[in-house]
C-alpha cells in the first residue's frame, strides 16, 4: 500500500508540473465533508480543529482550515487557506492555497503545495517530501476568482461551469443508480488500462466512420435513424465511461493523499470529475488529457459492457 501511494503521488506530481494544476475558479462554492461513507457535503465552512480535538480527514473548497489539534489522516484544500500548528497523520495538500506551517506542526508524510504560497517556520516536522510549485498569492487568487481563462472573458468560463454542473448531476445519477457497475468498471481501468485504451481508440475510429457513413446516407431513409442511433450510443458511452473514469480518478487521488476510508462512490466520482474538468482547462495539455479520458471512458464502457462483465470480447469468442 505504501509503495502504491508513492507511485500514484509521484504520477500526480508529474502531471501537475506539466499541466500546472491550479486551474480552479472562485465561483466554486466552499464545501467540505469528512471522508466517511455517511457524510454529506456542507457549504461555506471555516474548519477549525481545536487543541485536544481529533478529526479523521479534511477536504475543503475555498475554505480556511486551521489545525491546532490532530487530523488522523490527510488535509486537502482547494483554493483556500491552511494553517497547521498541530498534527496531521498523513499528508497536507493545497491546490492554489495559502499554506502556513507553524514551528509546532507535525506532518507525518508529505507536504504538497501546488500553486499559491507556502510559509514554513523553523522547527516544524515533515516526515517525508515537501513539494512546492509557487505562483504568488495574487496570481493564484485571480485564477480562483476568475478562472485560468479570465482573459478570454466570462462566456467560456460560464459555459465550463454550466457543463460541470450538469456533469455533476449526471455523475450523481449514474453512480447512484448503477453503483456496482460503475465501481466494477473503475476497477477494470486500473487492472486493464492498456487494453481499455486500445479498445477506446478503435471504437472512436469505427464510430467516426459510421457517423461519416450516416452523413453520406442522410438523404436516404436509413441514414437518419442510423445517425440518431449513433448519437444515442455515443452519449451513453460518454456518460457511463466518464462516470467510471471519474470514480477511478477520484479514488486514485484520495488514495494518493492517504485516505483509507473512501466516501460513498457518488462523492468519490464527483471529486474525480471536478479534478478532471479543471485539468482539462490547461491549454494544449488539457485537450490531450481530455482526449485520453474520452478514449478510456469509451473503452471501459464497451469492454465491460457498461460494467456488467469482465471482458465482453472474451465472452463472445468462447
Amino acid at each position: 500500500m505504501k509503495k502504491n501511494n508513492i507511485v500514484v503521488l509521484t504520477a500526480i506530481r508529474l502531471v501537475v508540473i506539466m499541466a500546472m494544476v491550479l486551474v480552479l475558479t472562485g465561483t466554486t462554492r466552499a464545501a467540505w465533508y469528512k471522508f466517511d461513507r455517511t457524510a454529506q457535503p456542507t457549504f461555506k465552512e471555516e474548519i477549525i480543529i481545536s487543541p485536544g480535538e481529533t478529526q479523521k480527514n479534511v477536504l475543503a473548497f475555498g475554505s480556511r482550515v486551521v489545525v491546532e489539534g490532530k487530523v488522523e489522516e490527510s488535509v486537502v484544500v482547494f483554493g483556500g487557506e491552511i494553517t497547521v500548528s498541530g498534527e496531521v497523520g498523513r499528508s497536507v495538500v493545497g491546490f492554489g492555497s495559502k499554506v502556513n506551517i507553524k514551528s509546532t506542526a507535525v506532518i507525518r508524510e508529505d507536504l504538497v503545495v501546488l500553486g499559491g504560497t507556502l510559509a514554513k517556520e523553523p522547527g516544524c516536522t515533515i516526515g517525508q517530501d515537501t513539494v512546492f510549485i509557487p505562483t504568488g498569492g495574487k496570481f493564484a487568487s485571480e485564477i480562483f476568482r476568475k478562472g485560468i481563462f479570465f482573459q478570454l472573458g466570462t462566456i467560456f468560463l460560464a459555459f465550463k461551469l454550466i457543463s460541470l454542473f450538469f456533469g455533476i448531476l449526471l455523475t450523481i445519477f449514474v453512480a447512484g443508480i448503477f453503483p456496482g457497475q460503475v465501481y466494477f468498471a473503475a476497477g477494470k481501468i486500473r487492472s486493464d488500462f492498456w487494453p481499455i485504451l486500445g479498445t477506446g481508440f478503435l471504437a472512436m475510429i469505427i464510430y467516426a466512420g459510421l457517423v461519416l457513413l450516416s452523413a453520406l446516407l442522410i438523404f436516404v431513409i436509413i441514414g437518419i435513424p442510423l445517425l440518431f442511433l449513433l448519437m444515442f450510443a455515443g452519449i451513453a458511452l460518454k456518460i457511463f465511461g466518464g462516470t467510471a473514469f471519474s470514480c477511478f480518478f477520484g479514488e486514485s487521488f484520495l488514495r494518493a493523499v492517504g485516505v483509507r476510508r473512501l466516501p460513498h462512490i457518488i462523492w468519490t466520482a464527483v471529486i474525480g470529475l471536478i479534478i478532471v474538468t479543471f485539468l482539462g482547462l490547461v491549454p494544449v495539455l488539457g485537450f490531450i488529457f481530455l482526449l485520453v479520458v474520452s478514449l478510456i471512458g469509451w473503452g471501459v464502457a464497451i469492454r465491460t459492457r457498461f460494467g456488467t462483465m469482465d471482458n465482453w470480447f472474451a465472452r463472445n469468442r468462447s
